[in-house]
């Protein structure tokens, strides 16, 4: 029984490799105070008989016969002697000291944890599964020196197969109390213990050797025989080896066994650090872990060699490779697996907090001498209008990253920006690994909305920002952001005035957030520069100037885009005006009513080589001269206006080589120079009109 226990501990402690600091290495106890009894761990890899004693005797004398791991029943303080006892009769010592002061956490929350372990001494873990350490504690694994790291959830790959008896050190610095087990690893599940009885043994794969002189035997096409010697087969290709009773008969069956060429065993090194063992080839084939008398009893199709967080375990693994469940030959694995883990990557950025105003410059460094691996999520645009989500949002916590990515260097640099209209939330994560080891995952977020600003006219001009909480009080606070952002969204509550001329270089959006309302000062205008200009379900006015002679428009397009729905324009020039002036722009109005007035000429549009779609909208001129379209050159549509003009002459359109289209537009003139004479639309030759369902009143 002491043989049988003990050659099944060899197996096991072969496969946990420490550092030996003395010719008998104790994998358990070790120096301290323990808060529960210690577990008995001799590496007995080298062979030799053991005894022990816990009273400070003379362990071959007054001692225990050591067969394998077992519990140190005593408490207070401990004197633990080691002897060992070679083939040769040459003895070794090794002793330890360490104190017991029972606790069994039985008023803690961890204390369901502890019960693991508490009285046996050791915690059984099947591969796959995870063991969860307490928040409360810091931990680490194997022999001192001490290396706690913060608890985490420690798991194996499932089909790693070691069996293992694995020091564990949990530490709750608020209680000042330390734990010491030992983890016991299993395989998640058993192999398979299919073997087929066939008359003949394969060694060193090349080597057959026919053990049942009962059968005569045939090698491919050969003749039969019976052979009394092993013989050589050349494993490059396959054999069939054939056999039957040596005394012949006609109803005799000849049974057969097809050998396979020998395999290609593949190790492959998986992203989490874990290691698995495979034969290239078909179901046929299965490996088995060679036990310590040669033999081999369960049979898996992936052997696979882990090692916890914090943790490491190398050696050599022999594996027998089996087709059809016969024993074919082995082969060896060295392997070596540290996952005792770097420091977690340095996150430095701009962003001063959860949401930032503008562009975000992210640096990530890893630690020195490892690869820094990186994954970034997708943007996530939101919907929202309201810019308030705190970072432990649930809609954040279904953002998924992308595959973690190596970079080059040490150090890795992100520049986050929005877009679009709509705020965007990034995340992204980072790693150290150094050859197998890895740290933990670092995460930093931020949510980016530099396109969208709030503006009120009640609002406090000392600590405006352009925010929700604290919304800007004047257009000017705006202009830079014109100016620099490409997407700006300005959603307005009251009046704004705007009193100078802002150049527009931004896709800018005014929107209403509460009765809203643009006041054009004298010299106020909006000039939109390569880019577009939306305006929706605003009041738009202006204040003239008498000194004014020069025509200075409210909006003037420079090769862009202005969409107008829904909006109220009253606007009252002196002398000369225009509303919206356009050179190589387009213009889109629907839903929308505009009175314009000017003494000597007004037009409400004027236009050289852009296109026009003016739709279900109301728009009037008043003046001595008063056109409401003024186009050269480009295209226009007009369907289902009102269209009037008043004063002394007027027409709804002036076209100079412009492509139009008016349908079901309703046409009125109020003038006083003889408007019967003037045609509503006029067209030069250039110009290509086509008039559909239009009313006329007036001309």
């Amino acid at each position: 029984m002491k043989k049988k226990l003990l050659s099944v501990f060899i197996l096991m402690a072969t496969l946990l490799v420490f550092p030996l600091t003395a010719e008998i290495t104790l994998l358990s106890p070790c120096e301290g105070v323990w808060a529960n009894r210690q577990m008995l761990v001799i590496d007995n890899s080298e062979g030799g008989d053991f005894f022990y004693s816990v009273d400070g005797a003379d362990p071959e004398t007054f001692g225990f016969a050591y067969d394998g791991p077992v519990l140190l029943d005593v408490a207070g303080e401990v004197q633990l002697n080691v002897t060992r006892i070679t083939g040769g009769g040459k003895k070794e010592n090794a002793s330890v000291s360490y104190t017991v002061l029972p606790d069994d956490a039985s008023k803690t929350d961890y204390k369901n944890f502890v019960q693991t372990f508490f009285d046996g001494g050791i915690l059984n873990y099947s591969a796959g599964s995870e063991l969860v350490i307490p928040k409360d504690f810091y931990f680490y694994l194997g022999l001192p020196p001490e290396n706690f790291m913060p608890a985490r959830t420690l798991s194996l790959s499932s089909s790693s197969v070691l069996s293992r008896y694995i020091p564990c050190t949990i530490f709750d610095k608020s209680r000042n109390v330390k734990y010491r087990f030992i983890i016991k690893t299993y395989p998640q599940s058993a192999g398979v213990y299919s073997h087929r009885d066939i008359p003949f043994e394969i060694s060193d794969w090349e080597t057959i050797t026919f053990v049942n002189n009962n059968f005569i035997y045939k090698v491919d096409s050969e003749y039969w025989g019976l052979p009394t010697e092993p013989r050589k087969i050349d494993r490059t290709t396959s054999h069939m080896i054939s056999w039957q009773p040596l005394e012949y008969d006609s109803a005799n069956p000849v049974e057969f066994f097809v050998l396979p060429p020998k395999p290609e065993i593949i190790r492959e090194d998986l992203e989490d650090g874990s290691v698995e063992c495979y034969i290239r080839g078909d179901d046929s084939y299965a490996l088995g872990v060679m036990n310590v008398d040669g033999t081999y009893s369960e049979l898996f199709q992936r052997v696979g060699i882990d090692a916890f967080y914090g943790d490491d375990v190398s050696g050599t693994l022999s594996l027998g490779v089996f087709a059809n469940s016969v024993y074919q030959g082995k082969m060896n694995v060295s392997y070596n697996i540290n996952r005792r883990p770097p420091q977690m990557p340095v996150v430095k950025s701009n962003a001063e907090g959860f949401v930032s105003r503008g562009s975000v410059d992210v640096k990530i460094t890893g630690s020195r001498g490892c690869d820094l691996y990186i994954a970034v999520s997708e943007p996530l645009t939101i919907t929202e209008e309201e810019l308030s989500y705190p970072a432990d949002n649930e809609l954040f916590k279904e953002v998924q990253l992308g595959s973690f990515k190596k970079v080059k260097g040490e150090n890795y640099s992100l520049r986050w920006a929005q877009n679009g209209l709509k705020p965007v939330y990034y995340k992204v994560a980072a790693y150290s690994k150094n050859e197998e080891n890895q740290s933990s995952t670092i995460e930093f977020a931020v949510i980016i909305d530099q396109s969208n600003y709030y503006f009120d006219a009640t609002g406090d001009s000392a600590l405006a920002d352009g925010t929700t909480a604290h919304p800007f009080t004047k257009f000017s606070q705006l202009a830079e952001a014109l100016e620099k952002q490409r997407v700006v969204k300005l959603s307005v509550k009251g009046e704004m005035k705007i009193d100078a001329a802002y150049n527009i270089n931004a896709n800018f959006e005014i929107t209403d957030g509460g009765d809203a309302r643009l006041k054009f000062g004298p010299d106020g205008s909006l000039i939109v520069k390569a880019s577009t200009f939306e305006i929706s379900d605003c009041r738009i006015s202006n204040t003239a100037d008498l000194s004014k002679k020069s025509i200075v428009p409210l909006i003037k397009l420079e090769n862009s885009v202005l969409t107008m729905k829904n909006c109220i324009i009253s606007a009252d020039f002196a002398r000369n005006g225009t509303v919206i002036d356009s050179t190589n722009g387009i213009i889109n109005l629907s839903e929308t009513m505009a009175s314009v007035n000017a003494v000597s000429y007004v037009s409400f549009i004027s236009a050289v080589k852009s296109r026009l779609s003016l739709r279900n909208s109301s728009i009037s001129t008043n003046a001595e001269t008063s056109v409401v379209i003024s186009a050269d050159g480009g295209n226009l549509t007009a369907q289902k206006n009102d269209f009037l003009v008043s004063g002394g002459s007027g027409r709804i359109a002036e076209l100079f080589g412009v492509t139009a289209a008016f349908k079901e537009n309703n046409f009125k003139a109020r003038l006083t120079n003889n408007a019967s004479k003037i045609q509503p639309v006029y067209a030069n030759k250039a110009s290509k009109l086509t008039e559909e369902k239009n009313s006329v009143q007036g001309f």
